[in-house]
Parts: C-alpha cells; structure tokens; sequence
C-alpha cells in the first residue's frame, strides 16, 4: 500500500501532513514524497524523516503539478495507491478503512469516502463532507462520475478521499493539468469509467482550505473550467444528456459557485484563511 505525497514550498502544513501518514494503523505502508522544486525548506524537512517508510524523490524547479503529480504515483509500490495533497490531513484508519473496501469489493477500481473541511489553522469548518448523491457501497463508475456532472461539482472530493487500485491508476495516467481546477476529477473520471466505485459514507480525513490551497482562487475561473469538463463529459457519453439534465448540470454549478462564494468570504472575516508558520 502506497502513499503519495507531490509536493512544492509544502511548510508549514506538510508537517501535520507526515506525522498523519505515519500514524496510520494500516501496517504495511510505502510512503513516497516527490519535491518539485520547493524554495522553502520543504526538502529539508523531508530529508531529515528517519522512518524507514520513507522515501523522498526530487524534480527539477520548474516541474508541473502535473508532472509532479505523475512522478508520485509511477513512484508507488503498492498494490493500492493513495495520492494526498501537502497540506491535507489523513484520520489514522483512514488507509485501513479504504483498503478493506477495495479487498471486500473486487471489481472497484477506486474507494473514495467523505472528509473533513479545515481551515489554516486546522479548525474544523464542515464535517462528513462530500460523496453526495452517492449512496454508500459499490455504485458503478460511469454513474458516479455522471452525478458529479449533474451536481456541477466534484462529488468525490480532493485526492485525500480517495484510494486507487495501482493497475486502474496507472493505466489512466497522465494527470492533466490544462484546467488545473480540474487535475483531480479529471483522472477520477478516466478510472471509474473502468470499473465501479466503492463509496463509504464517512470521514477518512481532512482537506485544508487556506491561502495556498488551488480551491480559494477565483470562483468565475472554477465555474469556467468545470463548464468545460461538463462539456467534455456529456460529449463523451453514448447516450446525451436530456435537455433536463443539461439545465440540471447548469444550476447546479451556479448553485455551488454561489455556496463557494460565501464560504471563502465568511473564512476571510473569520482570518482563517491565512496559513501561518507553526
């Protein structure tokens, strides 16, 4: 079992990050962090982890996301891999809990499960989010990418939620990060096609919005770039989306644009938003 970590200038939250991987209660782990270049002291850090666990890659500065992105998971040794961003959080049975949903369910490709939102100071801000219009269990993949499509957002959360089968994952790379907004649903889409998914109605983490998250940037640029993955998506699809389901995609991203909006701005009047040394 793999766990992957891309990172670039990660401090001060990759700290809180590796000490949550290493306090995992699944017992046999490869836990590989891939540098792209940080300017901070990110490397140092990683360089300075003991735990035999451990390995720690480097890119060039200048590496993409993207490319980062896929050094980490060609990376992994594990029969199931689970790419987690710098600064989210992972619950300590979180890789026990997702890798017993894969073993129990054969045909699954990927597991992805509901996580907590925290703000930089790591305050909880929404618990047991994500998932919706999913019912928890083994739901087939195409359908589950469809419900993303239809609610105008990304049903399955951020890498953290999620745990891959190695073969489907790597079968479905690159990352792709030409709408960067949509790196992570992009690659979901290309896996779960390939099989079914199992859903687990239940926090397994933490994915932390602060300033140097990609989530707290203009919300029009979001709204543009899912528009276009809907697109792509229902181009794709053997049977069209009714006109119904297109004006039901339509509110839906408006809708979630709208709830965004105003969770970035009530975690501004709050200064949560601010990621500060710790």
């Amino acid at each position: 079992m793999s766990v992957v970590v891309p990172v670039f200038n990660g401090l001060p939250h990759l700290t809180v990050l590796a000490e949550s991987i290493l306090a995992q209660t699944h017992d046999s782990l490869d836990v590989v962090f891939v540098d792209g270049g940080s300017s901070d002291a990110s490397l140092s850090f990683l360089q300075a982890i003991t735990d035999p666990r451990v390995r720690v890659l480097t890119n060039p500065k200048g590496t993409s996301a993207a490319a980062n992105w896929d050094a980490a998971s060609q990376s992994a040794h594990g029969e199931f891999i689970k790419l987690v961003c710098q600064d989210d959080v992972l619950h300590p049975d979180a890789i026990a809990k997702q890798v017993d949903d894969l073993e129990a369910n054969p045909t699954a490709v990927m597991a992805v499960a509901q996580r907590d939102i925290i703000d930089a100071r790591g305050s909880v801000v929404y618990r047991q989010r994500g998932c919706a219009g999913l019912r928890p269990g083994l739901v087939d993949g195409e359908g589950a990418i469809k419900v993303a499509y239809l609610r105008g957002t990304n049903v399955f959360g951020e890498p953290v939620s999620v745990l891959f089968r190695r073969d489907a994952l790597l079968r479905a790379l690159s990352w792709d990060d030409s709408n960067p907004f949509l790196l992570d649903l992009t690659l979901y889409a290309k896996v779960a096609r390939t099989g079914e998914v199992v859903v687990r109605k239940e926090s397994i983490g933490a994915f932390r919005v602060s300033t140097q998250s990609w989530s707290t940037r203009l919300v029009g640029e979001q709204v543009r770039q899912f528009r276009l993955w809907q697109d792509t998506f229902a181009a794709s699809l053997a049977i069209p989306p009714t006109t119904a389901e297109r004006r039901r995609a339509f509110l839906g991203l408006h809708t979630q644009a709208l709830l965004r909006r105003a969770a970035y701005r009530w975690l501004r009047m709050k200064g949560s938003f601010e990621s500060r040394a710790v």
